[in-house]
């Protein structure tokens, strides 16, 4: 007989109505730093998938996966299965009613202390775990006063920042969600802010019309109770050329976020953006973890399947879908746009796909508009920086890209121009090299060859003269692809 609280019938009412529990924040915070020491001790930092918990828990995926939900309840012993896995004990703090979880979501749809504004829904939330994790450990126990949620288009910023605020909600008096997609002048927010909050503490709303009497309001509120308070999408309000910098008449803004910052408080700023704003950068070494950045990878190659499992059947080995999902940098938009693009074009089989990415043709339509977007918004010196990561096509050194630049003054900009990509969350790093997701490169590229093309047509030469195409010192599979791109810029 199975005694897998997963695999019997316990933990069910006799109307078949799930009866149980699920993890508190403070339950679920503690099990996710737990898993992460044991997966630095045992698979040096590799995230245990969905199957390896499985197996070392004696829990089913399905029972797993409602558990990490924390949404629909679980018998209490498939908890006590769980931390036991992990060399933890399961204590009354650890574990709540999932009625009171289901009550708290129906609250939020009325409650009169909170405004969701235009938030996304975060209902599918993909992966994560670790990140939601830190987030809101960062937030309610060490107390930030301002977390960036930062990414490329189409990583998930906004669904995890509302996926985490979902989470935290108890933990504020007060949960406020404001888009800036439409650039809102800061008096513009700052009065919506103060319309909503000053009713709340029985004050006559008339708003001050100074930016700083403004300002001195919202922080009275600030200080005066909990308040969960969330920008989305700030890259608008930056200026397209210079990264983190504001654009002409949203100067305020880092105003906003300053005083926020610097000021004593114990509620919270979280704000997403595809680029770090330089307020941000200067705040995070000044003021002892109170600013803190976290920058949002890729789905891990489980995750990234479960998007493809939402769009109907698809077939390929592991090693194919291994493929397919780093090629795009497990981003969870591009993978939406791929899934639907493979469902339409090869009936879902990821093997027929494989040629067009190892050819670098796999940059869908839909997928080239998302990163027309982030790339519009780069200096013309960014833009040839880029080119010179889709030259090399392999990670790479700062001075590995100043020996290859043939102006001295602009080998004198790199370390900035690197700095500026990676806050606008184009370049990424590990060990010291810098370089280009799959994708992205391709995308580089193409533009590249674009531009090559069109010089030697009108024989007005730039990139031709300070980007060489073929690199001596290169590796052979390198070079003859940088053969292939003289080809092409010629034919």
């Amino acid at each position: 007989m199975d005694s897998n609280p997963s695999k019997s019938g316990r933990g069910k009412s006799t109307s078949g109505r799930v009866r149980g529990v699920i993890l508190s924040l403070q339950g679920w915070q503690k099990f996710q730093a737990a898993k992460r020491q044991v997966e630095s001790d045992e698979t040096w930092g590799k995230h245990f998938t969905q199957e390896d918990l499985s197996d070392r828990t004696g829990l089913s995926l399905n029972t797993l996966s409602r558990l990490f939900k924390r949404e629909q309840g679980v018998d209490r012993q498939s908890l006590e299965y769980l931390f036991r896995a992990f060399a933890l004990e399961l204590t009354q703090a650890d574990f709540t009613s999932p009625i009171a979880t289901d009550e708290a979501s129906e609250t939020r749809r009325v409650n009169p202390r909170q405004d969701w504004d235009t938030a996304v829904d975060a209902s599918v939330c993909y992966g994560r775990e670790v990140e939601l994790t830190q987030l809101c450990q960062w937030v309610t126990s060490e107390r930030c006063r301002i977390v960036g949620v930062l990414g490329i288009g189409g990583i998930g910023k906004s669904t995890i920042a509302v996926k985490a605020a979902l989470q935290m909600q108890s933990e504020f008096e007060v949960v406020i969600w404001r888009s800036l997609a439409n650039a809102p002048p800061l008096d513009e927010l700052l009065s919506s802010l103060l319309k909503f909050l000053m009713p709340l503490y029985a004050e006559d709303p008339v708003i001050p019309t100074a930016i700083d009497e403004q300002l001195s309001k919202l922080m009275h509120y600030l200080r005066s109770c909990r308040c969960l308070l969330m920008l989305d999408n700030a890259e608008i309000i930056l200026q397209r050329e210079q990264a983190g910098q504001w654009r002409s008449g949203y100067e305020g803004y880092g105003q906003l976020l300053r005083t926020i910052g610097e000021t004593s408080h114990l509620s919270c700023l979280v704000l997403t953006s595809r680029e770090k704003p330089s307020d941000i950068a200067l705040m995070e070494s000044e003021y002892g973890g109170l600013v803190r950045s976290l920058l949002l990878p890729g789905l891990s190659p489980p995750d990234g399947r479960a998007i493809f499992r939402q769009k109907g059947a698809f077939t390929g080995s592991e090693a194919e879908w291994q493929t397919l999902i780093h090629h795009y940098g497990g981003n969870p938009l591009a993978l939406k746009l791929v899934a639907a693009a493979i469902q339409d074009l090869f009936n879902g089989s990821i093997t027929e796909v494989m040629p067009y990415l190892s050819q670098g043709l796999a940059v869908f339509e839909d997928i080239r508009d998302l990163l027309d977007r982030q790339f519009s918004r780069l200096s013309e010196a960014e833009q040839k920086t880029l080119s010179w990561f889709a030259i090399h096509r392999e990670p790479v050194s700062i001075a590995d890209i100043r020996e290859n630049v043939v102006d001295p003054a602009a080998q004198q900009s790199v370390p900035n121009l690197i700095n500026s990509l990676l806050r606008r969350s184009l370049l990424e790093k590990i060990d010291g090299l810098f370089f280009l997701q799959p994708v992205v490169m391709e995308y580089v590229t193409e533009r590249f060859v674009q531009q090559i093309c069109i010089e030697f047509e009108t024989q007005q030469l730039n990139v031709w003269q300070t980007h060489p195409l073929l690199r001596v010192q290169a590796k052979d599979y390198i070079r003859e692809i940088q053969i292939l791109l003289v080809q092409e810029g010629t034919s």
